[in-house]
């Protein structure tokens, strides 16, 4: 049994173990034993039917990173169950966020769900190296992962893959993000650390 469980609805970041660079997203449907049932909804299907996997679960007070193995769910398309070999729970916030407000714009270039290509902009609330809550004009696709552009400065602009962790409506139409980038490694890094030190 585990210690922690991930809450019905709470977003899946899954990447398999193997040599590929695909990434998922998925929300929890259930969590039992040693099992997660995760509805990747319009994300992209494993590669393989049974593979292993790291799955991040972002929560308040802390990240947890599970290694396991995921596989189909009977009679569910959409659906898989992970299987938790180990856990590791990771404090959250090691990295420095900053209370900046730069322009921003949310795009959806994967067409999930059926959309047409979409585009919405507002602005940043903070920002860290790992990822950032925004504010925009309008609500972003369900289900969509999407492309962020950070104007940094005049003439250096962010653009990186993220997952949604969560999703507010306010009370002037617009609506509040909270995102995760999912790749660490794509070069961004170096330019949010600089946004983030001239913010402090």
């Amino acid at each position: 049994m585990l210690d922690w469980k991930p809450a019905s609805g709470q977003v899946a970041l899954i990447e398999p173990t193997g040599a590929t660079d695909q990434c998922l997203t998925g929300t929890v449907v259930e969590a039992e034993g040693n099992a997660i049932v995760i509805d990747l909804g319009g994300s992209p299907r494993p590669a393989e039917q049974e593979c292993a996997v790291i799955a991040s679960f972002f929560s308040l007070e802390a990240l947890y990173r599970i290694e396991g193995t995921v596989s189909p769910h009977p009679g569910e398309q959409s659906v898989i169950d992970l299987t938790i070999h180990d856990i590791e729970r990771v404090q959250r916030r090691e990295a420095v966020r900053a209370r900046v407000a730069l322009p921003v714009v949310l795009s959806n270039f994967d067409d999930a769900g059926g959309d047409a290509f979409a585009s919405v902009s507002g602005e940043s609330i903070d920002l860290g190296e790992g990822g950032c809550r925004v504010v925009v004009t309008r609500r972003f696709p369900p289900g969509c992962d999407p492309t962020v552009s950070l104007r940094v400065s005049p003439s250096e602009t962010i653009v990186a893959l993220a997952a949604v962790l969560e999703e507010h409506p306010q009370p002037d139409s617009r609506f509040e993000y909270r995102l995760v980038f999912i790749d660490q490694h794509d070069g961004h890094r170096e330019l949010l650390s600089k946004a983030i030190a001239n913010a402090a």
